[in-house]
């Protein structure tokens, strides 16, 4: 199995002082059922042997040489029907993205609803050559060439670039980049404190900003209000908990946030 990760300086090489993110590239194999990190992003380039695709409480089927964009915090579960499936995994960090990818839609791709997989299905020939970047970065990662941080961030980029020009990334807002980082900012914060705050004010609060103007950057940018974002994630999260833990609904409710059992079970 190959895994291949490093540190990635800003600057340049020789700037030790201050990393911008890391990259990380394996091998699909069987033993990569599960997807899911806080903190990172991660590509699943599929190209054979993936039978179906879990994310949350949806499932759908899968196809040959589709690419997988998940955002940190979401989980994808993948279904094989082959013992030895093709494809790789590349992880890297949001900081990278960050620096990488400014003014790219795909930078914006956590402001979607959790239930969305960024994501495209490429032809044959196009698909050899995503699978190519990935070969490439990886060889290049294992060796000892110089300057070997700076020609894997560049074919990483490649990557993404050609998937924010290909994947079913929409932005359906006319605002500007400051309505746009409110709104990441929010559901990341949702993503972290779900467990104890279910109300807009809350969030507002943290953002130092009124439930009324959170709203409306919300609403102009997703086409739904924040209180639906917010019952969204719960109404994942409670599933998930749900359907792949042994934990009673008292726990669950409690875990969540929930005073009594009764009313988690009145926002089902």
């Amino acid at each position: 199995m190959s895994i291949v990760a490093f540190k990635e300086k800003v600057g340049g090489i020789d700037e030790l002082s201050d990393i911008s993110g890391f990259i990380f590239v394996q091998k699909l194999t069987r033993h990569s059922r599960k997807f899911s990190d806080p903190e990172n992003y991660q590509i699943l380039w599929l190209e054979d042997g993936v039978g179906g695709i879990d994310a949350d409480y949806e499932k759908r089927d899968s196809f040959p040489f589709t690419i997988l964009f998940i955002y940190p915090g979401k989980e994808v579960n993948l279904r094989f029907n082959c013992f030895h499936p093709k494809g790789w995994i590349i992880k890297f960090s949001r900081l990278f993205l960050r620096q990488h990818m400014e003014g790219f839609n795909i930078q914006r791709a956590d402001i979607f609803f959790s239930g969305e997989i960024p994501g495209m299905v490429l032809s044959p020939k196009i698909g050899d050559r995503i699978n190519s970047l990935a070969e490439m970065i990886n060889e290049i990662m294992q060796s000892n060439i110089p300057n070997k941080e700076v020609a894997s961030s560049s074919l990483l980029k490649s990557l993404l670039i050609y998937c924010d020009s290909k994947c079913n990334l929409h932005i359906t807002t006319k605002s500007n980049n400051y309505y746009l980082n409110i709104v990441s900012r929010f559901k990341h914060l949702v993503s972290q404190n779900l467990d104890t705050s279910h109300r807009v004010s809350d969030y507002a609060k943290l953002m130092h900003i009124s439930p009324k103007y959170l709203n409306k950057i919300v609403k102009d940018v997703m086409g739904v209000t924040a209180k639906s974002v917010i019952s969204e994630l719960l109404l994942i999260r409670s599933t998930r908990e749900l359907k792949f833990t042994n934990s009673s609904v008292k726990v669950i409710s409690s875990q969540l946030g929930f005073s009594e059992p009764e009313h988690f079970s009145n926002f089902f």
